[in-house]
């Protein structure tokens, strides 16, 4: 019985170890991971803000708001390791609205990213 609850008790610190060394309730990209850094919303225009935490260059391939494709503009084609990116989305947006983005990598990888409520 000892045994069990000491057990217990050492899967539930292990648990807890590995949520706090990753914080999946931060909201940002983990290291070694391309994420958006932030997000600007100018009238007509979502500006996305990525960064290349990973040791590959990325690119970009696809970008979906609120599950239809739309089109991007991007200032380089290839997002080198360590480097920042600034994506275009010309998208007529509403205040106040949420939007769902989910950028799709060359390789076929989604990185998501939600605007709650747009200002």
């Amino acid at each position: 019985m000892k045994a069990a609850i000491v057990s217990v008790a050492l899967v539930l610190v292990v648990v807890a170890a590995v949520l706090a060394l990753l914080r999946p309730w931060d909201g940002g990209h983990a290291v070694g991971e391309l994420g958006v850094e932030h997000a600007t919303l100018v009238p007509g225009r979502i500006v996305l803000v990525l960064a290349n935490g990973s040791e590959d260059p990325t690119r970009v391939a696809q970008v979906i708001l609120n599950d239809a494709f739309v089109d991007f503009h991007a200032s380089q084609g290839t997002i080198d390791p360590g480097d920042a990116e600034r994506i275009v989305i010309p998208y007529p947006w509403i205040h106040g609205e949420a939007y769902d983005i989910e950028l799709m990598t060359s390789t076929g990888r989604t990185v998501g990213y939600e605007i709650e409520e747009a200002a």
